[in-house]
């Protein structure tokens, strides 16, 4: 993940706290949350244009649920962003994430997808479109974080473009 992703993934950032191996005993727990309209300003990255202060709009809706199977999330994130950039001018435009995340309750089987993707509408780098796909399926560890030397498949594709 690049940039502006690391914060507009609010949804990830609540997965984490859910992604660690459920216990036999856990109970059913469908869990949605549902943002409209809200707002976030960060210092980071505008994905292939560079680091500023950015402001950002959106609607989000996250799903979970926790059963003694285990673990299963989905997040969708829609919005707009505008940036006064570190190097001078702005940039404003559009972006969406939206992924899943799914493990057994003992972490040994999991998998998540996350994608981003965006688009510079006007100001500096107007014009420019960015993409990434992120995809993890093996063990996690007690956190819940993807265990890299287990994985049977993992990659991290982004593109400017």
């Amino acid at each position: 993940m690049k940039g502006l992703a690391r914060v507009l993934a609010v949804a990830v950032t609540v997965v984490g706290a859910w992604l660690a191996p459920v216990g036999a005993s856990a109970s059913a727990l469908p869990v949605t949350i549902t943002q409209h309209n809200a707002t976030d300003t960060i210092h980071d990255e505008v994905p292939c244009v560079g680091l500023g202060d950015i402001t950002i709009t959106f609607n989000s809706v996250e799903h979970f649920t926790v059963n003694d199977n285990g673990f299963h999330s989905t997040f969708t994130q829609t919005g707009t962003f505008a940036a006064v950039l570190d190097a001078g001018g702005t940039s404003a435009g559009r972006f969406t994430i939206w992924g899943g995340f799914n493990t057994d309750s003992t972490g040994q089987n999991a998998n998540g997808t996350f994608t981003f993707s965006g688009t510079v509408k006007s100001g500096v780098g107007a014009g420019t479109k960015w993409n990434s796909v992120s995809h993890f399926t093996g063990p996690v560890d007690a956190n819940g974080e993807p265990i890299p030397s287990l994985a049977k498949v993992a990659f991290d594709r982004f593109r400017c473009h």
